[in-house]
């Protein structure tokens, strides 16, 4: 006998199926990614949790409820701007200190020249840790059970 359907993960009171789980590993390995099944069914989790939140805050995307992947992603996207990245700043001196640690990399261009750049990549940076943070305090705050043997 073939299992055909069953629960692999509780967020909250969301369930994650292992239909669900299998296409999302398919769909890692279609666009050629190498995840263990664990850290697909990781990233689903994060998903789950931040998408909650954002319905909290009610980001939405358009007044019909939309089940879409895109859907859910622009909600998340919109969520992680408002209420994590909107909160970080980057003063001028770690753009400096970048600057002049990476000096070689720049070549002849002066700092005011890619300030810009330098900026773009601390905040994305900063951004990585912060969204990481701002989700281990989701899970602290919520009952997630992983069923994946």
């Amino acid at each position: 006998a073939e299992m055909l359907e069953r629960i692999v993960a509780v967020v909250n009171e969301e369930v994650i199926l292992l239909s669900e789980f299998r296409r999302e590993v398919q769909s890692s390995k279609a666009q050629g990614l190498e995840a263990a099944d664990a850290e697909v069914l990781d990233e689903m989790i994060k998903r789950r949790l931040l998408l909650v939140q954002a319905k909290k805050m009610r980001i939405a995307g358009d007044a019909e409820p939309d089940k879409s992947f895109a859907a859910d992603d622009m909600i998340i996207n919109d969520y992680i701007e408002r209420r994590v990245k909107a909160f970080i700043h980057i003063p001028l001196k770690d753009m400096e200190d970048y600057y002049n640690d990476n000096a070689g990399s720049y070549g002849n261009e002066k700092f005011y020249e890619v300030k810009g750049e330098i900026e773009a990549k601390l905040l994305e940076t900063k951004l990585k840790d912060k969204l990481q943070e701002h989700i281990r305090d989701l899970r602290k705050d919520s009952y997630v059970r992983v069923q994946l043997e």
